[in-house]
């Protein structure tokens, strides 16, 4: 399919650059080159339905930027990070935002929602990987930690109450909590499968973020 070269545009850099509609798309090349070997070589199709519930869910965000007529500067896409990068975001009010925020993960439900229907009737293993996938999403990214959808909205919401340093202060708490269990919980699911580290590997991110955040406050940054 032919795209109009006004709409698409490829910038040569150390990232592959697409730019789409005005907003710029930074994929790197690590990441371009693995999800295409391992979408090739993936007979189970779950890192396909994990990977098409990743894109849902971003496609949400975008959705309801684009509701509100702000569109982000850029997306940025790496092996360990997916950000939205919004310098618009401190013009919105709390109910613009926290709309943004959760928007992926409204998108997660439905999806996983309306593919669970014909996959209790019919039993399709493709249709219950897309499901466990974006419920699975939908769920994680509600938990109240750093960089999740559902630390992001408590912030938004704590930011508006209280100090915005108290705010911080009980977002880290609540993120400790968060890594504790998931950290032991992958562990042991580690153990006892000898191979799945999802878990564990989770519990880790969400530590190097707690320990590695940034000082300022607000990124203009959507994960």
């Amino acid at each position: 399919m032919l795209i109009p070269r006004n709409i698409l545009t490829y910038l040569p850099e150390k990232k592959m650059k697409l730019k789409i509609y005005g907003v710029t798309f930074e994929i790197s090349y690590p990441l371009a080159v693995i999800m295409t070997a391992v979408i090739i070589y993936d007979s189970s199709m779950s890192v396909l339905s994990c990977f098409v519930s990743v894109i849902l869910h971003e496609s949400g965000h975008l959705l309801m930027l684009r509701y509100y007529g702000c569109m982000p500067d850029r997306i940025r896409l790496t092996l360990f990070d997916i950000a939205i990068v919004d310098s618009s975001k401190p013009l919105r009010g709390t109910k613009q935002e926290l709309t943004v925020t959760l928007a992926g993960v409204a998108v997660n439900i439905i999806a996983g929602t309306a593919a669970l229907i014909p996959e209790i009737f019919f039993g399709n293993d493709i249709l219950k990987l897309f499901v466990n996938a974006n419920l699975t999403l939908a769920f994680f990214n509600l938990l109240p930690a750093h960089t999740l959808d559902g630390g992001q909205a408590l912030m938004i919401i704590l930011s508006r109450k209280i100090d915005i340093r108290r705010a911080m202060l009980i977002q880290d708490i609540l993120t400790a909590a968060v890594i504790i269990p998931l950290g032991i919980l992958g562990f042991l699911v580690l153990l006892r499968s000898g191979y799945n580290f999802t878990l564990l590997v989770t519990a880790l991110y969400l530590l190097a973020v707690l320990l590695m955040k940034s000082p300022h406050i607000n990124t203009g940054e959507n994960k």
